[in-house]
Parts: structure tokens; C-alpha cells; sequence
């Protein structure tokens, strides 16, 4: 009995720990999750990305004025 619940316990503890796993490597679905994942940084670490989503943004044709909302 007791082995049972030891392996069920651990059994448990694998599959949280798989979920934790894949979720912290899930690509952000929504730009509200991109931003908290990128406020999560350290400004060290925060730099380089916000350095090339400025670059992409002042590249010719990177936004659409056309869009709802003025893009």
C-alpha cells in the first residue's frame, strides 16, 4: 500500500513538473503574454530584445497606417 502511494506520488510530481516545463518554453500566444514575459526579464536581458523590436519597428514597411487604429 504504502509502495503504491510513493509511486503515485512521484508519479504526480513528474507530470507537474513536465507541465511547468512546456509551458515556461511555450511561444507567447497573445501580445499581453509576449509583455509579461518580457517585464519578467532583467533589464539585461530585456535589452537586446527591446533593441530589435525597435529595429524591426523603424524598418521601411514595418507598420500598416492602414490598420484600425492607425497601426
Amino acid at each position: 500500500m504504502t509502495l503504491t502511494i510513493v509511486i503515485a506520488a512521484a508519479a504526480v510530481a513528474m507530470v507537474v513538473l513536465v507541465a511547468l516545463i512546456a509551458r515556461r518554453h511555450r511561444t507567447p500566444d497573445t501580445v499581453d503574454a509576449f509583455r509579461r514575459q518580457i517585464d519578467a526579464l532583467s533589464p539585461e536581458a530585456r535589452r537586446p530584445v527591446v533593441d530589435r523590436v525597435q529595429e524591426l519597428d523603424t524598418r521601411p514597411g514595418s507598420r500598416n497606417d492602414d490598420a484600425p487604429g492607425g497601426g
